[in-house]
């Protein structure tokens, strides 16, 4: 039977991973229980990394974690709100740029849709966006009616053209996803509607305002960090754990280079890979669900070459998805300047799976990020994930448990706190 707790005395909790899921794990855990957080990194934060970069080498731009809005991002927008962390607000326009210019349109503006000035003529565009008006109105009730169907498999039953599929719909999840277009296809397209519907993007009406946090991701880190150890979280960056081993009501944690320490509790909020690494005595339930999670990479450049974006300024916008149509891979590039309020003169852009088509002379930063495939197989993981947490007192926590974005990390943290801080504790 899972662990379970409404009452008693604090308990030792080990917490593995120092991105949002674990630092909100000891964020939320530590307001009656004794946390330690161990992170492989020197650096704790996770995908919130902001650079220094620009012109004078001063401008803080955000490489993961980006915007945030108030509806959808509820958990993290209270701890921002308790800790004071300073907020703007952003811009999350979306733009197509397909076979070097050939196909590019924006849905920021008519102006921007019509970008390309021949698509106002052209009757195949048009008929992309009766399709995409046709998949706002229909999508949830097609999902109801099918709710194990994949994206194809929408796609096939509403009718919908292979416009619509490689100009819209395709590079749009793609964007989101980061995920390339034969994976997309496998997507389950619950997962998917359901995304669109909470962030208001099956609606004609007026979408969620965004916001990004003034300064960058790191304002928000800094503070947090701050919090935690005034509340007498026992913070180990540069730590890496070679092995997790369960007996009985003990768990016991071994860092490299370290001697053995024994929690009541271990929250292993890392990758579901890298969590089943750690585990020396996994069982088949853990090991057949914690497997099922795949992960792919994807190369993040910061840089100030504009080539990157569309060749017709009108369809510059915040997330650019460029490529070719039908290329295997994802390449999209976030316009900094418009997320993160970055004045134009000094042209500053993420790009994901560049390639080499960067002018190396304006890059100021690389990195790769490792993200979750939510293909079916991987749904069902999660919920076989979610039936055995508290099972020999060990803990999952992580954004890839649901869709894979800040607040879900936070939220899989929530889920966590909900079974082991008493009930008068809870926030």
């Amino acid at each position: 039977m899972p662990f379970d707790i409404t009452n008693g005395a604090p308990q030792r909790i080990a917490i593995v991973g120092g991105g949002i899921s674990g630092l909100a794990c000891a964020w939320v855990l530590s307001r009656h229980h004794h946390v330690t957080l161990y992170e492989e990194a020197i650096r704790l934060g996770g995908h919130a990394r902001t650079v220094l970069a620009g012109k004078r080498g001063d401008q803080p731009v955000d490489t993961g974690f980006i915007v945030f809005n108030h509806v959808n991002y509820p958990h993290l927008t209270a701890m921002f709100r308790d800790l004071d962390v300073p907020i703007a607000k952003s811009d999350m326009s979306f733009g197509v740029s397909l076979d070097a210019g050939g196909v590019e349109y924006a849905l920021r503006s008519g102006n921007a849709l019509f970008g390309q000035r021949r698509n106002i003529v052209d009757p195949r565009f048009h008929l992309m966006i009766r399709d995409i008006l046709r998949f706002n109105a229909g999508a949830e009730a097609e999902v109801a009616a099918a709710p194990e169907m994949t994206i194809a498999a929408l796609i096939a039953r509403m009718r919908l053209g292979a416009r619509f599929r490689d100009h819209y719909l395709y590079p749009f999840c793609g964007a989101i996803w980061s995920t390339p277009d034969h994976d997309i296809g496998a997507f389950p397209a619950r997962a998917m509607v359901r995304f669109m519907r909470n962030h208001g993007l099956l609606s004609r009406g007026q979408h969620h305002p965004w916001w990004t946090v003034d300064g960058g991701s790191i304002s928000y880190v800094e503070r947090l960090l701050a919090a935690l150890v005034q509340a007498g979280v026992d913070l180990r960056p540069g730590t890496s754990v070679g092995a997790v081993t369960r007996s009985g009501e003990t768990v016991t944690l071994r860092a490299k280079g370290a001697e053995a320490e024994s929690f009541d509790h271990v929250i292993l909020a890392t990758h579901a890979d890298q969590a089943l690494a750690m585990l020396s005595d996994a069982d088949g339930t853990e090991q057949a669900a914690l497997s099922a999670i795949r992960f792919q990479p994807n190369h993040a450049v910061l840089h100030a070459d504009p080539s990157v974006m569309p060749r017709r300024r009108r369809c510059w916008s915040s997330w650019v998805s460029r490529g070719d149509t039908g290329r295997a891979g994802v390449a999209v590039t976030y316009w900094m300047n418009r997320l993160q309020n970055i004045p134009d003169d000094d042209p500053l852009f993420v790009t994901l799976n560049a390639g080499d088509g960067i002018d190396p002379r304006l890059i100021y930063d690389q990195v790769t990020f490792r993200h979750p495939i939510f293909d079916l197989t991987a749904l069902d993981a999660q919920a076989r994930i979610a039936a055995m947490q508290g099972n020999r007192n060990t803990w999952f926590a992580g954004a890839w448990l649901r869709n894979g974005f800040h607040e879900d990390g936070f939220a899989s943290a929530m889920r966590i706190a909900r079974r082991l801080l008493p009930v008068a504790v809870l926030p």
